[in-house]
């Protein structure tokens, strides 16, 4: 399977968008489906496309409960945050 090439911006606007309701399905789905070249940035995709099994929504049409928003808004901050070495 290809892998794509994703800065940890690139990852932070995708989940950062979709949070926002402003992400297409269809960009949801390539971002959880396609894997990301960088080790760390793919887990975070694998992390972020597993939620709706580990926080599921009550609300018919969500992906996934306010516990998964929230992880991933937690994620957007962190990966915005300078990367120390």
């Amino acid at each position: 399977m290809r892998k794509t090439g994703r800065s940890r911006g690139e990852v932070a606007d995708t989940i950062e968008r979709f949070v926002d309701g402003i992400c297409s399905r269809w960009e949801w789905d390539e971002f959880c489906s396609v894997p990301i070249i960088d080790p760390e940035l793919d887990g975070i995709r694998i992390r972020c496309g597993g939620l709706p099994q580990e926080h599921p929504s009550n609300q018919k049409g969500h992906y996934c409960s306010e516990e998964g928003i929230n992880e991933m808004r937690q994620i957007v901050r962190t990966l915005r945050q300078p990367k120390m070495s």
